[in-house]
């Protein structure tokens, strides 16, 4: 009777835990703090959770000492949270030119507090990349005095300075560049216990999944996953073109060949002129190409002559509510259109629609607005800047042709039409037909050879844009997509040969993840990273949660084909699909706790405080806690029925969409950078 009051009380506290942290990320920063992060009664509860389960699991898991260690670590992190909660403090350092300052202004208190040694200004600079005015860098150059000595510090972005315990980051800086504001951290206990804790974490987890009595051993043994189902694939690609000529003021199709070439600063970087006039024909025509018009044809027609454009309906606009409010026969409007003389037309409309809501009419209003800007822009000669001939800017003539082809091989787009057809069609064959068929083996090679074509031309296109950038492209949404692409094909395909159930899976949440990728930026310019993600921690951590989120994917697709199958009292297989999610659950539950991990470090190097409840951070956090469950199905019976773990991880996935989609585009956050 005790044992069960302790196990529901830890229950209780830890969906108590998990409902206040999703509760506050929608709350203002300032409020969820003081609200909920900051009062004592969450301590206590998340002290409900730790203190029991410490007692119950060193009782129960003698002799396991791997899962022993991986409880004891998240012990170990929540004490080092508790012990920087008490024992730090945060605060702002603000030097100007030749100043010195010995205080700082501590946060919450809001009181000058002294660090001990004294520390001047004696520069600011901000680094640009090479030949844009995108800054790749913020430094402070400084000289910190002590008793007697002095010595000479820099101060950026990724690079702090460390004195007696104070650790300085680069925050912001005064408009005229002769002053600088720092974020001073001062807390020597709690950091490093919390990561002595990720390292127990990194290392028990690792220990699980290689020992040999280990559950997840175990369960890759199991007699289940021998008896395998082989699938079918067909191709159908949906190919079709206009060839309608325009006679419109324009290039010739030989000069539009040499000026694609042509090297200009667009976006804050040095590019072709082709993908500037890319990025500005899919933006307001949703279209690579205008009838039989390249976009530099396009581009140079609105720059030479603009009086013939105006009226050519160019201009996609998808709301047919605002196109009637427009008075336009179709869904295109003309740049003339959208002006009564001098009357901008859409002056009326933001008047009538709230446009700072999410309706259809007042995004699509957004949007259009959006595009008169862009025109505008071009032509007014503010959309790009010519790059000097003498530059030493310059890119080679193999990174210009590299961007071109990059441009004109829509790699997102063609591989979320193949993946998804096939994988619809393999799914199909999965629920349709018997296992061991000579159908299915005859295809079986076909499947597989399609898949590892994919992943191949995925893996052509990510490196391209590797190239084209000079950076890990993992530096917003769209790039991780493609990465997580990257990952799902390749589980698929290695783990296809024991597990061939992936096989479709593997195309269809891949064709998914191109899908939004394509749908949510249309292949978006490839831009210099800001200098906050300018760290190597950066691609450890995105990497890391991306194969995460891949493996909680399958098991996510692989638990609604279970619940299929088993109204065909198909026992066999939906079996072998529980093994199968059981067993990902191991590897993903511990990839995801490492990514959040290498992410906590990434912001104590970057911000200061490797955890600031940003919302992005909490339902990463949720998603942990939330998978973390069916794990103890021993004291949870509701996880011993197949069905029922199967409805759980389709529900859980959307914790995941929550984390990875939701905060982005509803919450906000430090991480906002990822839209």
């Amino acid at each position: 009777m005790q044992k069960k009051v302790i196990k529901y009380l830890i229950l209780a506290a830890y969906i108590a835990v998990i409902i206040a942290m999703a509760t506050a990320t929608f709350f203002r920063q300032e409020t969820a703090d003081e609200k909920v992060y900051n009062p004592l009664w969450f301590s206590v509860l998340w002290a409900l959770v730790a203190a029991p389960s410490l007692v119950v699991f060193v009782k129960k898991l003698k002799g396991k000492i791997p899962v022993l260690m991986f409880h004891l670590s998240l012990v170990v992190i929540l004490a080092g949270a508790l012990t920087t909660k008490i024992s730090s403090k945060e605060g702002l350092l603000h030097l100007r030119n030749g100043e010195v300052e010995t205080e700082f202004l501590q946060k919450g208190i809001m009181k000058k507090q002294d660090f001990g040694f004294s520390m001047r200004l004696d520069s600011f600079k901000i680094q640009n990349y090479q030949g844009t005015k995108m800054p790749q860098d913020y430094a402070s150059f400084l000289t910190v005095f002590s008793e007697n000595d002095s010595t000479k510090s820099t101060v950026s972005m990724n690079n702090i300075l460390k004195k007696n315990g104070y650790r300085f980051y680069q925050t912001n800086f005064d408009p005229d560049g002769l002053g600088t504001w720092l974020t001073v951290n001062y807390d020597p206990y709690g950091t490093p216990l919390t990561y002595f804790g990720y390292i127990i974490f990194a290392l028990s987890g690792l220990w699980l999944l290689f020992t040999k009595k280990a559950e997840f051993t175990k369960l890759l043994k199991h007699p289940a996953l021998k008896k395998g189902g082989l699938f079918v694939i067909l191709i159908c690609l949906n190919i079709n073109a206009n060839a309608q000529n325009r006679k419109l003021p324009t290039i010739s199709d030989e000069e539009a060949a040499k000026m694609s070439e042509k090297q200009i600063v667009y976006n804050n970087r040095v590019a072709p002129f082709n993908t500037m006039a890319k990025d500005f024909l899919l933006k307001i025509y949703g279209k690579q190409k205008y009838y039989t018009l390249t976009p530099e044809q396009v581009v140079c027609g609105w720059l030479y002559r603009p009086d013939a454009w105006k009226d050519e309906k160019i201009i996609l606009i998808k709301d047919k509510n605002l196109c009637r409010e427009l008075n336009l026969d179709g869904k295109f409007a003309s740049f003339a259109d959208l002006f009564n003389g001098n009357d901008y037309k859409l002056n009326a409309l933001i008047e009538k629609y709230n446009i700072t809501e999410n309706s259809q009419t007042a995004k699509s209003i957004r949007e259009t607005d959006e595009k008169v800007g862009l025109i505008l822009m071009l032509t007014n000669g503010k959309l790009f800047e010519q790059l000097p001939e003498d530059s030493n800017a310059k890119l080679s003539q193999s990174k210009i042709k590299a961007e071109i082809f990059y441009n004109k091989i829509n790699f997102a787009k063609i591989l979320f039409m193949l993946n998804l057809t096939i994988g619809f069609l393999a799914f199909f064959v999965m629920i349709f037909f018997e296992s061991g068929s000579k159908f299915k083996q005859k295809f079986f090679n076909i499947i597989k050879i399609i898949l590892v074509f994919s992943l191949v031309a995925d893996f052509v296109g990510y490196v391209l844009r590797w190239y084209i950038s000079g950076r890990i492209p993992m530096g917003n949404g769209y790039e991780t997509m493609l990465f997580m692409s990257l990952i799902i094909m390749m589980l698929a395909v290695v783990f296809s040969k024991k597990l061939p159930v992936l096989l479709p899976f593997g195309f269809l949440i891949s064709g998914f993840t191109l899908l939004v990728a394509f749908l949510g930026q249309k292949n978006p310019q490839i831009t210099p990273l800001m200098p906050v993600l300018n760290s190597p921690i950066l691609s450890a951590h995105v990497s890391t949660i991306m194969v995460a989120y891949s493996l909680l994917a399958f098991m996510f697709f692989n638990g609604i084909f279970a619940l299929i199958i088993g109204k065909k009292h198909n026992l066999e297989k939906t079996e072998q699909l529980t093994v199968l999610s059981r067993i990902m659950l191991y590897p993903a539950e511990i990839l995801l706790g490492i990514g959040i991990f290498f992410g906590a470090v990434w912001a104590n190097i970057s911000w200061g405080k490797y955890w600031s409840w940003d919302p992005k951070e909490v339902w990463a956090l949720i998603t942990f806690m939330v998978y973390a469950v069916p794990f103890h199905k021993a004291d949870l019976k509701f996880f011993s029925n197949q069905n029922n773990l199967h409805k759980y991880l389709i529900l859980a996935f959307l914790t995941v969409l929550m984390t990875y989609f939701g905060v982005n585009y509803f919450l906000g956050g430090m991480h906002s950078y990822a839209n």
